[in-house]
């Protein structure tokens, strides 16, 4: 990363001539909250307190982004390209790293601070000068010791990285999206999506949510950007957007993108307990409906009562075939069961999707029964980088052998 002096010489170059840089560039990261719970501590703390912050302010960030280390906080400027959703994205850190401290019952009851400013040339050398700024170290993760500490005072938290399992449309006859799963490495065993959680605790799965949310809607900028077209589909756990603040942090990224973005966004709700409140899923989902982003609704057994979620505007309703096959052929038990799902689902005006398919046979049983999305080995192998819009015709993917072997983890063991 750059120095104070590269930062400024950059922004001149870029001005050429204007008065201001973009309005969200530039945002402060203070711990005023934390300085006011450690009390008369806070000297004895402050710098282990900077250090551990300084790493976990840095793996939220970008590497295009720059992080200085001021007296009292921390000033992030952000890429250009992110200057839009740079306030969102600095109040999420902001609110995060003051959990991470204070715990969830303290920060409930008192007020974060994260402002973002706009700054002339001169006004950002003053506030350089003024706030003591000293740029962090340009580490790599693992490296520092407030790295360490972080990992070990809250594990579940970090290194979340994102698979992409592509989805076909049986109608266009198209990879048109992609399933967006959080993969953890515990133990040396990768962990896809958020099932076998431990603890699992409400917080940690909205860190994770929250955590492939800004990878996946970076990226999908990134390529748009680019003039490539993608669509992806967030996996957010029930847990995260039943939570009022958690689900207003969620949705406050979600409007932070450029209009024209909405389209290629879809939320599939994971984990929706039985018996959940028609209430709260209404809110959930209207939210996203204003915003125009369908959602889709994962389904734990077949028998999960979509009928919760009627009046919800539902785009289709699924679950994952290996759980349902264990490997094997659809047999007439199952086969009867699905067709009732395909039919309770039409009846709220939704379709149905099929996720995890690794069968050819599978994948034709579920086309007569008129399920229109599928994933898994079958569809297209997990991916690590945002995949793009592709046509694949459906002869062509009928005529394919079936993928039943294990497939290799798209992620390195760490």
């Amino acid at each position: 990363m750059p120095r104070p002096a590269d930062v400024l010489a950059s922004i001149r170059d870029q001005l050429r001539g204007s008065k201001s840089v973009a309005l969200g560039q530039f945002q402060i990261i203070n711990l005023d909250l934390i300085k006011n719970v450690a009390g008369s501590r806070w000297e004895d703390l402050k710098s282990k307190i900077f250090d551990v912050s300084e790493a976990f302010i840095a793996r939220r960030l970008q590497p295009s982004d720059t992080l200085f280390r001021c007296d009292e906080g921390f000033l992030v400027i952000f890429d250009t390209e992110r200057a839009n959703a740079a306030e969102a994205q600095a109040a999420w850190i902001s609110e995060e790293l003051n959990r991470f401290y204070v715990g969830d019952e303290i920060f409930r009851k008192l007020k974060v601070s994260s402002r973002a400013l706009r700054l002339d040339q001169t006004e950002l050398a003053a506030f350089f000068a003024a706030q003591g700024v000293n740029q962090v170290s340009d580490t790599k993760p693992g490296d520092t010791e407030g790295q360490k500490e972080e990992q070990a005072l809250h594990p579940e938290t970090l290194r979340t990285r994102v698979a992409y399992e592509p989805v076909y449309d049986l109608t266009r006859q198209a990879l048109i999206s992609s399933f967006c799963l959080p993969v953890r490495n515990v133990g040396g065993v990768l962990r896809f999506g958020h099932r076998h959680e431990y603890p699992f605790e409400a917080h940690v799965t909205a860190q994770r949510d929250f955590d492939v949310q800004m990878l996946v809607l970076d990226a999908l900028e990134a390529c748009w950007a680019k003039g490539h077209s993608a669509a992806v589909c967030l996996t957010p756990h029930y847990r995260t957007l039943v939570d009022p603040h958690d689900r207003q942090e969620y949705y406050a990224r979600l409007r932070a993108l450029p209009e024209h973005l909405h389209k290629a966004v879809t939320i599939r709700i994971d984990g929706t307990p039985d018996g959940a409140p028609i209430s709260r899923l209404q809110e959930i989902t209207g939210t996203l409906r204003t915003l125009k982003i369908k959602c889709l609704v994962q389904c734990h057994t077949l028998e999960f009562e979509i009928e919760c979620y009627e009046g919800c505007g539902v785009q289709a309703f699924g679950g994952a075939m290996k759980d349902l096959t264990r490997g094997s052929p659809i047999g007439s038990e199952l086969h009867d069961k699905l067709a009732q799902l395909v039919a309770r689902a039409a009846r709220q005006g939704a379709d149905t999707y099929a996720a995890a398919v690794a069968r050819r046979t599978s994948f034709m049983v579920l086309k007569e029964l008129g399920v229109r999305w599928y994933s898994g080995p079958f569809i297209a192998p997990l991916l690590t980088r945002l995949p793009l819009v592709q046509p694949l015709s459906l002869a062509l993917l009928a005529d394919r052998a079936d993928k039943l072997e294990r497939q290799a983890a798209p992620l390195p063991a760490e």
